[in-house]
């Protein structure tokens, strides 16, 4: 640890040799700085930006200096940067900077390297030359340490699938039933002509009903329908009369084929009337009268009220009137009886005694069970007897390209979300499912390009955005996409300290489940202590990263985000 307190540049060297240009009165001068400091790995590389000032009348005018600093690593191997060239007015040949020896000047010197794993424990050294000779100089550090906290990021290749809306199929079955004109009561024998009968209807609705024992009712529905001659008002006291009566009458003939839950406090009944122009329109049509086409006119008159309507016809064409009064309105004083069920799907406990015999499940019961299977094999199994079945589903090809995927079978994985594709374009879904493909393929651009127009489309990809960015060292757009996810989680924390928050990202991990910590988080929430210079939160947490894994004391050691605490009794008792 003690190799971490050698003693760090002094600006005065820097300051003479890089920028004075062993000018002797400068060489106190306190004229650049280093950033980062100390360095960090940010996406895949370090970058280093040193910035300085040359001081008025410092810089010889006929000075030539090379500056080219070098990385050092722990085990002795050196890594030269690149080298900038600073000269006076009046020296000779080309450099990168050309500062005034009266006036002075600013020269700025930037680098770029790939991160590899040595760079963690690194120390940065000058070197120089000048007027083109090697100047010898103290080893004197300008830089100690990188700082890999981004290395930290959790890996996860998120996968999305169909969903389904497991829920009893709603079935209705309806009759017409019959009403004498200005009757309120309900009467089963009533007849319209030879071949209408209430009887009839009662007996279609039981033989419907005895069709589908496993059938549920909910409720009746009761469509009242007028004929359009007399008042609405008489009409509307008629029809809602009408309604209770049947509704009273049904309610028991239900309870007799066996439906108790007609009893529920739930069961109800709805509600509605019309006059039925609409019907009589279609009626006349069909008849034989003689002024059919031009009573059809009125009726279709959109412009006259019902009671104009029906004036219109009695007073122009009124021996034809009579005679629809006679054929045609016994037919429209009628109700439509909607009884309101549904048939229930096989519980969850039901479908799982199904597997391998798939053929005797509805296409919703087998996708159902595909979902709620957790067997990886299985599930394929039933995927694949689903695509078979419904082979126009894109659901079935993206759920078993999923299970493709996290058994590794990229092939059959690419081969089924080409499919589910090709069934639905633009599928937020299996865009998501494309990147992660693409990813576990090890296409990251790829694979980030699907993530984004897959939430383009509605898919909530932002988590796995949220990794690219913190991978590319976008910790500004890892946070937004973190967010956005609705997800909370340590790469959460994570993106926020790379962010600059320290003091949020420690809100999020102590927010999370304490049962659910592991040794990073407590060791994130240390380097949140570090950062925010609270000595408790760093040493606490490190405690208990320790104590998890004993492997964070040998990190804590070598690990610059503790740089100040290095030589505090009570950080080297956390990690002793």
């Amino acid at each position: 640890m003690k190799d971490f307190f050698q003693k760090v540049l002094p600006i005065s060297l820097a300051t003479s040799v890089f920028l004075a240009a062993c000018s002797g009165p400068n060489f106190t001068k306190n004229n650049y700085s280093v950033t980062p400091n100390p360095l960090e790995m940010r996406g895949d590389s370090v970058s280093v930006v040193i910035n300085g000032n040359v001081p008025q009348k410092s810089m010889k005018a006929s000075a030539l200096v090379t500056f080219q600093p070098y990385l050092k690593t722990k085990d002795g191997k050196e890594i030269a940067l690149k080298s900038v060239t600073v000269k006076g007015e009046k020296a000779k040949g080309s450099a990168d900077y050309t500062v005034n020896s009266k006036s002075g000047g600013s020269v700025t010197y930037s680098d770029k390297i790939p991160y590899t794993a040595d760079l963690k424990n690194v120390k940065l050294y000058p070197r120089f030359s000048y007027n083109g000779k090697a100047l010898k100089v103290p080893d004197s550090i300008m830089v100690v340490g990188t700082i890999t906290t981004a290395g930290m990021l959790k890996y996860s290749n998120e996968f999305q699938s169909g969903t389904d809306s497991y829920q009893p199929e709603i079935s209705n079955k309806s009759v017409n039933i019959y009403f004498p004109m200005d009757v309120d009561k309900f009467n089963p024998n009533f007849k319209v002509g030879k071949t209408l009968s209430n009887k009839g209807q009662i007996a279609e609705l039981k033989k419907l009903l005895k069709k589908d024992p496993n059938w549920i009712i909910r409720g009746i529905s009761i469509n009242a329908y007028a004929s359009p001659d007399g008042e609405l008002e008489r009409n509307s006291n008629l029809s809602k009369g009408r309604s209770s009566s049947t509704f009273a009458y049904f309610r028991k003939e239900l309870k007799k084929l066996g439906f108790s839950e007609v009893n529920d406090s739930n069961f109800s009944m709805g509600y509605m009337l019309a006059e039925d122009w609409k019907g009589y329109a279609t009626e006349l049509a069909a008849s034989t009268l003689a002024d059919k086409d031009a009573m059809i006119a009125i009726v279709n008159n959109s412009n006259i009220s019902d009671d104009e309507r029906e004036s219109q016809l009695r007073k122009n064409y009124e021996k034809s009137w009579k005679k629809s009064a006679e054929t045609i309105l016994p037919k429209l004083r009628k109700s439509e009886l909607v009884v309101i069920g549904n048939k229930p799907f096989k519980t969850e406990a039901e479908l799982v005694t199904f597997y391998g015999k798939y053929d005797q499940l509805n296409n919703t019961e087998l996708y159902h069970l595909a979902i709620i299977t957790t067997d990886l094999k299985q599930k394929e199994a039933v995927l694949i007897a689903y695509t078979m079945k419904v082979a126009d589903d894109w659901k079935g090809f993206n759920d078993l390209a999923v299970v493709n995927l996290q058994t590794n079978n990229l092939n059959d994985a690419t081969t089924n979300l080409n499919k589910a594709n090709e069934l639905s374009a633009n599928n937020g879904t299996v865009l998501a499912n494309m990147g992660a493909l693409a990813r576990a393929k090890g296409d990251n651009v790829t694979a980030r390009s699907f993530y984004q127009k897959a939430a383009d489309n509605g898919a909530n990809t932002y988590y796995n955005l949220g990794v690219f960015d913190v991978k590319a060292g976008n910790y500004a757009s890892a946070v937004s996409n973190f967010g956005k996810s609705g997800k909370s989680d340590f790469n959460t924390a994570l993106a926020q300290l790379l962010n600059g928050d320290a003091n949020g990202a420690k809100t999020t991990i102590d927010n999370l489940n304490v049962d659910e910590l592991t040794w990073e988080h407590y060791y994130l929430r240390a380097i949140c202590g570090a950062r925010m210079n609270n000595q408790d939160v760093c040493t606490t947490n490190l405690v208990q990263a320790v104590s998890k894994n004993s492997a964070a004391r040998t990190m804590a050691k070598d690990d610059v985000e503790f740089l100040k605490f290095f030589k505090n009794p009570l950080f080297e008792a956390a990690i002793r």
